[in-house]
């Protein structure tokens, strides 16, 4: 895949649709692309293939929404954070799927110890994404403003479509399992140092 970006970029360095300086910034781009493009298209194969496409997408767009200003857990490679993506994937929507007695129960319990988590904590830092006081104070409200629409939508729904209520909260859990992974990947990093 590097050698095509690279002959598709000095394709366009050489016909003059890009400049030579801005050359690493069209890399980042293409890269950039194929990784989401390729999570994407995994996802949308995960939730037809078990039959649930609505209920991916509404998955996706809830977690994507609460995660860009909560933070959380990031892999350290991108094909370990594509595994771990596509198994969460899939694992919540064999949950929504399932339709067990108590389900509803339980997911909310794990749903309101997520909320309380992210509301508290919220945003979480990456090593390479850091934030300043102003970015984290933004983001602090987005992000309990987001995971309080999500679980109000969640539990509402529970009186219109089960599964619905379920995804919107499966959602917020996931963020919270990031919010785990985020603790015990800096505890790890403390005890190694």
């Amino acid at each position: 895949m590097k050698r095509l970006d690279k002959t598709l970029i000095c394709f366009m360095e050489a016909n003059g649709a890009i400049a030579g300086e801005d050359r690493e910034i069209y890399e980042y781009a293409l890269k950039s692309v194929r990784i989401i493009g390729g999570n994407l298209i995994t996802s949308l194969v995960i939730g037809f293939g078990l039959r649930m496409p609505w209920y991916c997408m509404l998955l996706l767009v809830a977690l994507l929404v609460l995660r860009s200003d909560a933070g959380g857990y990031h892999a350290a490679t991108v094909w370990r954070c594509y595994a771990m993506s596509c198994a969460g994937l899939a694992a919540a929507l064999l949950w929504v799927r399932a339709a067990l007695p108590g389900q509803a129960a339980v997911t909310l319990c794990l749903a309101a110890a997520s909320f309380f988590l992210i509301f508290l904590l919220a945003p979480l830092e990456a090593k390479n994404k850091p934030l300043d006081e102003k970015r984290k104070r933004v983001a602090q409200k987005r992000a309990r403003v987001i995971v309080t629409v999500e679980m109000a939508a969640g539990i509402l729904c529970f009186a219109v479509d089960q599964k619905a209520a379920v995804t919107l909260l499966c959602a917020v859990v996931w963020c919270g399992l990031g919010y785990i992974g985020w603790f015990l990947e800096k505890k790890h990093g403390q005890e190694g140092v």
